[in-house]
């Protein structure tokens, strides 16, 4: 059995990447238990699939759970700490412990990969998701890769927006004025965001005609949903880390608004993808355009002010393919883990 731990701390990101994980793990018949501080999250993004699953538990946890019972395999997701009570629990039992970390293209990663730790006094294993062969990939499912190929040549007239705050959604959004596109909204922060922009009261339900673009406004919907949102779109318009994945792997143009942080550390992590990036696509010129258009639309510059985003669609489109084949090649996360686990246990 696998037990893993979130804290969720950024709405829908965290909790996003350790379901994904989990039910992955369930479908390949390992038994999981995911705890996590904010079920509530976790309810809103499960599909039909998981309560039924017998081989994933999703379960609520805190400083005074006293009652947990370590299984051979603790994962600590995103830097979680756990109560000292729960620390001591996992020291007695000897589980095998992995430190899941977020996922980041800087070269540190590859540094660190499934080097051990000794905080705790215990030992544990650093496991980074990335983008190169000397990390541990992203997940992707097999049903995913399903979806991917039942989609091939499809073409679309649909954009999705999930962000955050951002003054440049506006910039994209009339360049993007000039075709008749279908705009799907997700609830939340990137709706607020929308809805201050252009003076409007939109909410989950409602359609609205802004010059040649149709905005439809949709609540939240479960990640099996959404990643047929993404898979259906033209572009995607995504944010943090769970979501800038899931486009990644679609194949199809994506701007991404990367989580801000202070002293605008973030700036470093967008740079660093695309450096990733350049050393895999054929283009390189393109490569350094969508870069100038990510760091413009994390507020970074006014490049995409004057930027013809129509115009550099098909090379755009043949970047983002080449990018998704690449991770595709790299494996899943899931079975990258896994194949480490078996090296430290007798998983």
């Amino acid at each position: 059995m696998i037990d893993v731990f979130c804290d969720v701390i950024d709405n829908f990101g965290d909790a996003g990447v350790c379901l994904r994980l989990c039910r992955d793990f369930s479908k390949k018949n390992y038994e999981v238990r995911l705890f996590c501080n904010n079920v509530n999250i976790l309810n809103k993004i499960t599909n039909s699939e998981d309560a039924s699953n017998r081989f994933l538990s999703l379960l609520s946890w805190s400083d005074k759970n006293m009652d947990y019972s370590p299984s051979e395999v603790v994962i600590q997701a995103f830097s979680v700490r756990l109560p000292d009570n729960l620390i001591k629990k996992i020291k007695n039992r000897h589980s095998t412990v992995v430190n899941l970390e977020y996922l980041t293209a800087e070269p540190f990663a590859e540094d660190c990969h499934k080097l051990p730790s000794y905080a705790d006094g215990f030992e544990s294993f650093f496991f980074f998701p990335g983008f190169t062969s000397k990390t541990g990939g992203v997940v992707i499912e097999e049903s995913f890769l399903e979806k991917l190929k039942m989609a091939e040549n499809i073409k679309s007239n649909c954009l999705t927006l999930f962000g955050y705050e951002n003054q440049k959604v506006k910039t994209v959004i009339n360049a993007l004025n000039k075709e008749n596109l279908i705009l799907n909204i997700f609830e939340g922060r990137g709706l607020n965001n929308f809805n201050n922009l252009l003076n409007l009261n939109l909410a989950p339900g409602d359609i609205y005609k802004l010059n040649n673009l149709t905005v439809k406004v949709l609540p939240m919907v479960s990640q099996d949903e959404y990643d047929s949102y993404l898979i259906d779109s033209k572009l995607n318009l995504v944010r943090g880390e769970d979501s800038i994945v899931r486009a990644m792997l679609t194949g199809n143009p994506f701007l991404w608004h990367i989580y801000p942080q202070e002293e605008d550390v973030h700036k470093d992590k967008i740079e660093a993808l695309f450096d990733r990036m350049s050393e895999v696509c054929s283009s390189k010129k393109d490569v350094e355009i969508l870069r100038q258009l990510t760091l413009s639309y994390n507020g970074f510059s006014d490049y995409l002010d004057s930027f013809d985003l129509l115009g550099f669609y098909e090379n755009w489109k043949k970047l983002s393919k080449e990018w998704s084949e690449h991770l595709i090649s790299l494996g899943s996360l899931t079975d990258n883990l896994i194949t480490f686990l078996k090296t430290k246990t007798d998983f």
